[in-house]
């Protein structure tokens, strides 16, 4: 993907390789583990100023066109190697020379990844002068083949919004989350996904609490697709089937905000 993707980052990510022989052991070998990273981009100026994230080293980014430049409401997953886990986001620059813990950084830290583990590092803040994060470990819940069920959860990431409330389309305010405040995320809610459901899906209404006007919305749909077979079959239906999304409340407050406020979808696992 090196050639006409712009590869996002620079991931250094090893496995270590267990031993094929023939002796016989007592022990297992020991294995170097990697977590599951997931990056959000949810800066409202950075539809331009585009922002690459830097994994596993403190070093300067050398070929910034070799490294995938992650967009205003776009996230992407990585592997990083737990335990090795330097993290810094920089603006798109055709230098070289950026570091970490510079003036033109937007983060940076060394998050303790566990082996195995699932987090996410959400980018927010008004703009690229004054970025801001949430950073979670994450539980996902399982969902049984036998049960057709999509996790759901939400996370304000619109800086200096008020407290927001969810509800499902037709149902009371609040029906789903009655106060969100900014970097507020919920836990994961199951929501059934198979052939019953219509087209129509779930319809997510983001309302202001104070005033009950609706902001913004998200139509989780597709879940009768291929004549009513839907999320329960796993080979032709909708790809979220037995998974879990987060759904992300972005943007600028204001009815004169450059970057009016918004919702992306963010895949989980």
């Amino acid at each position: 993907m090196f050639g006409y993707k712009k590869l996002i980052f620079i991931l250094v990510a090893a496995t270590a390789l267990a031993d094929l022989g023939c002796q016989k052991t007592t022990t297992a070998p020991t294995l170097t583990g990697v977590a599951a990273f997931t990056v959000v981009n949810a800066i409202p100026n950075t539809n331009n100023g585009l922002v690459i994230p830097v994994i596993n080293t403190g070093s300067a980014i050398t070929w910034f066109q070799s490294a995938y430049w992650l967009f205003y409401g776009s996230f992407y997953e990585y592997s990083p190697v737990a335990g090795n886990d330097t993290v810094y986001v920089v603006q798109l620059s055709d230098t070289l020379d950026v570091d970490p813990k510079s003036a033109g950084e937007m983060f940076y830290s060394i998050l303790n990844l566990k082996k195995g583990g699932i987090y996410s590092l959400f980018l927010c803040g008004a703009d690229t002068t004054s970025p801001d994060y949430l950073f979670t470990s994450d539980s996902l819940p399982f969902h049984s083949p036998t049960d057709s069920t999509v996790g759901v959860r939400f996370v304000n990431l619109s800086t200096s919004s008020s407290p927001i409330s969810i509800n499902l389309e037709g149902s009371p305010n609040g029906s789903e989350v009655t106060s969100l405040s900014y970097k507020s995320i919920t836990g994961f809610r199951d929501y059934i996904s198979n052939s019953s459901i219509t087209n129509s899906g779930y319809l997510f209404v983001f309302r202001d609490v104070a005033t009950g006007d609706s902001l913004a919305s998200f139509d989780l749909a597709g879940f009768n697709n291929n004549n009513g077979v839907g999320l329960s079959d796993q080979n032709n239906g909708n790809p979220l089937v037995f998974k879990n999304v987060t759904i992300a409340f972005i943007g600028q407050p204001g009815i004169n905000a450059v970057v009016p406020q918004s919702t992306m979808l963010i895949d989980d696992y």
